[in-house]
């Protein structure tokens, strides 16, 4: 039997109205009407837990954290919803379990959905959907994803990144980078690097694009491999800050010095940058803003088309880069 607002009402013997405000939680109702309800929901076979919160609930769904950017967007948007209308829920998705999030839905009835990664499953974002709910990918962008998205351009940032390195007179380039046979941030910024090293007659050799994960163990090693291989290069651009700095500290244990022997260029431009010396260059994200878009878009009536905001990208300089020819400072 379904349960309806009307049958609730007669078995409670309360207006349709008043459970309609219990049940969505628009507004408070009296301890004795809340008990009426609830009583005539157990009598239904229906449950109390159907009364969804007063404040609306934002799911944030996450499969890791192993990369400081979903560290802190994360910290971001719990400190800027800590000033919303917004009640936040982390929950862990694992694509062999995705009963998970449909009980979620179900039990807490969110009124839409923000993750970062491009690797949260489609079909998951579709059943999302397909509940009404609005889905944002926050900082990234997956193009078989229709969901909103807040990000840079990452075309245009990778190849401003690659052009910064050519005018310090760098040629010889060492891409380190995630796997870009997905059609991701990956793919769109090795994209944006041949194009920059394109339109100077230069070649991105296969052998300088070494493709892997993006974290601090993954530069080191994808640095250590290049020394090992003797790969030449005067400059490298990570395409994340733990990557960058995972490969300086592979080079500072070869013995080489950054910027004196190698520059180094990251990507995000994260805490870690201002703490690592030298001080990373680095190409900014503005997560900030990523977080403060996302927000917006729900209390936005949803469109036809999925909204995809693009925010400016700056490069932030510091010491991790130096200019070819330029006199090499003595040690102290």
């Amino acid at each position: 039997m379904k349960i309806t607002v009307r049958k609730i009402a007669e078995e409670a013997g309360v207006s349709p109205a008043s459970v309609s405000r219990y049940i969505n939680g628009s507004e408070e109702v009296s301890s004795e009407i809340a008990g009426k309800v609830e009583s005539a929901l157990y009598a239904l076979g229906g449950s109390p837990s159907a009364r969804r919160p007063r404040r609306r609930v934002i799911l944030i769904l996450l499969t890791h954290l192993r990369f400081d950017f979903y560290g802190r967007t994360l910290a971001e948007l719990l400190e800027q919803g800590a000033e919303s209308e917004y009640t936040f829920l982390v929950l862990r998705y694992d694509p062999q379990t995705p009963e998970t999030v449909r009980n979620f839905v179900c039990r807490m009835h969110p009124v839409g959905v923000i993750y970062f990664e491009e690797e949260i499953d489609s079909g998951i974002l579709q059943y999302l959907q397909g509940c009404g709910l609005r889905t944002v990918m926050c900082g990234g962008v997956a193009l078989d994803h229709q969901s909103d998205r807040v990000h840079v351009n990452d075309i245009a940032a990778a190849y401003e990144g690659t052009s910064y390195l050519l005018d310090l007179g760098h040629r010889e380039i060492l891409f380190l980078s995630d796997d870009e046979q997905k059609i991701g941030a990956g793919f769109q910024r090795i994209t944006g690097s041949r194009r920059a090293m394109e339109e100077r007659r230069l070649e991105v050799p296969e052998s300088l694009v070494l493709r892997g994960g993006v974290t601090f163990e993954d530069g080191y090693q994808a640095m250590a491999a290049a020394l090992k291989e003797k790969k030449r290069f005067t400059a490298v651009f990570a395409f994340s800050d733990e990557l960058a700095v995972g490969a300086m500290a592979a080079l500072y244990d070869a013995g080489l010095r950054v910027p004196e022997d190698v520059s180094v260029l990251g990507y995000d431009d994260l805490t870690i940058a201002t703490r690592v010396r030298p001080a990373l260059t680095t190409v900014h994200q503005p997560i900030d803003a990523f977080v403060q878009r996302s927000l917006e878009l729900f209390s936005q009536p949803s469109q036809a088309l999925h909204a995809e905001i693009l925010l400016p990208h700056s490069i932030v300089e510091r010491q991790s880069c130096r200019r070819v020819g330029d006199p090499v400072p003595k040690p102290v």
